[in-house]
């Protein structure tokens, strides 16, 4: 038996290492990769206990040590191998499962800041100048993208109006690019904690169902009055506000979701059916902006309350 949980060690660190060495070559198309990268530790984990998971990570950190070099195990290791290590243990010690979420995003913020501060003092840059040029340097790879994909040469009226998105989208990138790493490393976590649900059982993990799901009540004032912020401060206290919008408009997004699984569910609507649906409402606007208001005004409208029919 020991050795057959060896090999799956094995297995999955192989398999954790392919899935960051193929998101380190796909460029922009990384995401999708990234999403499925701490799934392998993390499914091993949570089936043959949190330091079968550990052993999977450290295996996978010793391979990209010996192929890549320090920086991208370390980068693996906070992005990647935190999660799949610690969400199994904190869910097998009962954590729900948004709290571990909170928690071990926490952990990579504060790992992640450190990391940042000790690569900027070697380089002898400051982390905001650090920083913009890694946005700047994005930001370079997503218009070289979209002028390959653009194919023929454009209008002098086209290329104007991209420029102009181009220069919207940096000064957003550069204000909000803290709101929207925070964003990206929570979705990851979400998209782990579903992936372990869908294949570990869904009552294997503590918490509530997606269902039932809420956001904490007294949020919607914190949501309230960033917005204020973003629409009439200025400068720093702006910025604060764009980020912490940026944080909080998914967070109400994921109540949406979870008022649309209640509904379907209580519909009996079949699990392909329900995963058709969402698909729908991440990809075809205005539906994620509807469902984010329909998050947003949970807190008083209650749409998963039954309703009486009247006779």
């Amino acid at each position: 038996m020991k050795i057959t949980w060896a090999l799956l060690v094995v297995l999955c660190a192989v398999a954790g290492y392919l899935l960051y060495g193929a998101a380190g070559a796909l460029g922009q198309a990384a995401v999708l990769v990234n999403l499925f990268t701490p799934l392998p530790a993390a499914l091993l984990g949570m089936r043959l206990g949190p330091r079968w998971g550990v052993a999977a990570v450290g295996l996978t950190a010793a391979m990209v040590l010996a192929t890549s070099g320090t920086a991208l195990v370390l980068l693996y290791l906070v992005q990647f191998g935190l999660p799949a290590m610690l969400l199994p243990w904190l869910l097998g010690r009962g954590v729900p499962w948004d709290r571990a979420i909170f928690m071990t995003l926490g952990l990579m913020l504060a790992l992640g800041v450190v990391m940042l501060i000790g690569v900027t003092s070697g380089s002898g840059q400051s982390v905001a100048d650090f920083v913009d040029t890694q946005i700047d340097r994005e930001l370079e790879q997503t218009v070289t993208m979209m002028e390959s994909l653009a194919g023929n040469a454009p209008s002098p009226e086209e290329s104007e109006a991209f420029r102009e998105m181009t220069a919207r989208m940096s000064d957003l990138m550069h204000r909000g690019y803290p709101g929207m790493l925070v964003v990206v490393l929570a979705a990851l976590q979400l998209v782990t904690v579903g992936l372990l649900a869908l294949l570990v059982r869904p009552k294997a993990l503590p918490g509530p169902s997606l269902g039932g799901w809420r956001a904490p009540e007294l949020l919607i004032w914190v949501l309230i009055a960033v917005f204020f912020g973003v629409l009439f401060a200025t400068g720093a206290v702006q910025n604060v506000a764009i980020n912490a919008l940026i944080i909080l408009l998914p967070v109400y997004f994921l109540q949406g979701l979870a008022v649309v699984e209640h509904l379907l569910s209580r519909k009996g609507w079949s699990p392909l059916l329900r995963a058709v649906s969402y698909l729908m409402i991440l990809l075809a606007n205005p539906l994620p902006v509807i469902v984010t208001g329909v998050g947003v005004f949970d807190l008083w409208a209650d749409f998963r309350k039954p309703r009486l029919k009247n006779n």
